[in-house]
């Protein structure tokens, strides 16, 4: 089960936002389709009210829209909130997988070096320190054979990367791209003959935000996420 998904626990509530969320974006539900309250009911075993919150929660995301003398309808994937993590966890296991991939590392290309810059340029030794830390534990995963060690602290070394900009619109955007993260590992080989330069590229950019090298550590990072599309991809110009 993808970890991103907010499931609240067991609560019955998100339990069918996450099955209702997954059908719609994997196609099952199709765009233009009205939901059944009495049909939600009976399927998941719930209450009116709890199909009520549902539905809210659907439409806050921009999945759903209640129209008069319709019902509530699936709205196309243009009007979904494609950055929130549930949904790049939805998209991650239907047919737009690939595309929002792509779609996704553009948007890592777009604010992992401008906050690799910013790191470097407002560190006071934290940020440098934990992105370390991140690393001894990615080699560490890496010589293990540990994938899910490994992606786990990728996926802290570019959050502690993104919090070391101290920047508040970044930082609200940090769920965000580690959910890209998880959709750049899930069904993918983790290892490959790029890991061991993909350390050192770490290793550079730890480096570079420990000495202030705000220039560099923009540099490097551009040329991490660049290599992770090329990986996971096969081209450097989001084309495939």
């Amino acid at each position: 089960m993808n970890p991103l998904r907010d499931r609240a626990g067991s609560g019955l509530h998100a339990r069918v936002v996450d099955a209702l969320g997954s059908r719609i974006a994997d196609g099952g539900i199709p765009p233009g389709s009205v939901l059944s309250t009495e049909a939600i009911e009976r399927d998941h075993g719930v209450s009116r009210s709890v199909v009520r919150e549902v539905v809210r929660t659907l439409t806050g995301l921009g999945m759903v829209e209640a129209r008069q003398r319709v019902g509530t309808t699936v709205l196309p994937v243009s009007s979904w909130d494609l950055l929130d993590p549930r949904v790049i966890a939805w998209r991650d296991e239907g047919p737009d997988a690939l595309r929002q991939l792509d779609e996704l590392i553009t948007l890592r290309e777009a604010l992992e070096p401008v906050a690799a810059q910013r790191a470097a340029a407002n560190d006071d030794g934290s940020t440098a320190a934990a992105l370390r830390e991140h690393l001894t534990r990615m080699e560490a995963a890496f010589r293990a054979t540990d994938p899910r060690g490994f992606a786990a602290a990728d996926t802290a070394f570019h959050e502690a990367l993104l919090r070391g900009a101290r920047n508040d619109v970044l930082s609200q955007l940090v769920q965000t791209v580690l959910a890209t993260l998880h959709a750049r590992y899930s069904g993918h080989r983790l290892f490959s003959d790029d890991t061991a330069a993909s350390l050192e590229r770490h290793h550079d950019l730890v480096d570079a935000v420990a000495s202030g090298d705000a220039a560099r550590a923009e540099t490097v990072s551009r040329a991490l996420v660049r290599a992770a599309r090329v990986e996971v991809l096969g081209d450097d110009k989001g084309k495939h």
